[in-house]
């Protein structure tokens, strides 16, 4: 094996664990509020190594430009995308997003719902 493969097989693994440590990261949160946390996890770390792996193999190519693509595309929309759900989890729990002053949680805001 030459230290060539041995990279892209490495990077590969990379990707592979954390695609199963974030799903494994899902799975054991006790409520989805924290299993939102583990998104990140595949979709920066996964892709990122999956990019590098392909540039590896083949150098400057079409294929190493799409995955470029979609890591950007991943980075910049995994926020928004989490944002979206973890309001929409609330929105089905509360009824409703916005803090009012007769949620339980709404200590941290002093009592003041904005």
């Amino acid at each position: 094996m030459s230290a060539h493969s041995i990279a892209v097989d490495g990077l590969l693994a990379v990707t592979a664990l954390s695609c199963w440590a974030g799903a494994l990261g899902m799975v054991r949160m006790k409520d989805a509020y924290q299993a939102l946390h583990y998104l990140g996890v595949p979709a920066i770390l996964g892709m990122g190594a999956l990019t590098i792996a392909v540039f590896v193999e083949t150098g400057w190519t079409q294929a190493t430009w799409k995955c470029g693509i979609i890591l950007a595309i991943l980075t910049a929309s995994n926020s928004v995308g989490t944002h979206a759900a973890a309001r929409a989890f609330r929105q089905r729990e509360k009824g409703h997003w916005e803090p009012l002053a007769e949620d339980k949680e709404i200590e941290f805001l002093k009592g003041m719902p904005r």
